[in-house]
């Protein structure tokens, strides 16, 4: 994948990642605005600090990437991780929760359960697996020469 197209998914990614965290914290500070439930944004800050964290990580890249530095890819690199790891630590963490309700709860899981389990660090990281499977033996292959 050229330099360019890394450019590109860096600064996309990183911007969509700290729009939503950003979202995240104001939906703390002002519970009334009702457009990021639509998103499947919480009032989370935790949260929206782990997406600004990965945002600004994979904007980092992007800026080094756009002046011509080829470290940036290791903050792309990094920043996919990062989304990737936190992405799949939600996955699990909804897993558990649904198991639990079906197992020891008798809750029966509801579409509307599902629909508020989605949330941006989840659907965003699919976007970082579009990018890790892209590239992902130059990610890895990076990581074994050490």
């Amino acid at each position: 994948m050229s330099e360019y197209q890394k450019r590109i998914f860096a600064a996309l990614l990183g911007v969509l990642y700290l729009l939503a965290g950003a979202a995240t914290i104001i939906a703390v500070a002002i519970p009334e605005i009702g457009i990021f439930e639509v998103l499947g944004i919480s009032g989370d800050p935790a949260g929206g600090f782990i997406l600004i964290v990965i945002g600004g990580t994979l904007f980092y890249g992007y800026l080094e990437l756009s002046k011509g530095i080829h470290e940036g890819v290791a903050f792309l690199h990094v920043g996919i991780a990062l989304a990737l790891v936190f992405g799949m630590i939600q996955l699990l963490s909804t897993g558990a929760e649904f198991a639990t309700m079906a197992l020891f709860e008798d809750e029966a899981i509801t579409l509307g359960m599902l629909r508020e389990e989605i949330v941006p660090v989840l659907y965003l990281a699919l976007i970082a697996l579009a990018g890790f499977i892209a590239w992902g033996k130059e990610f890895s292959a990076g990581l074994l020469r050490g």
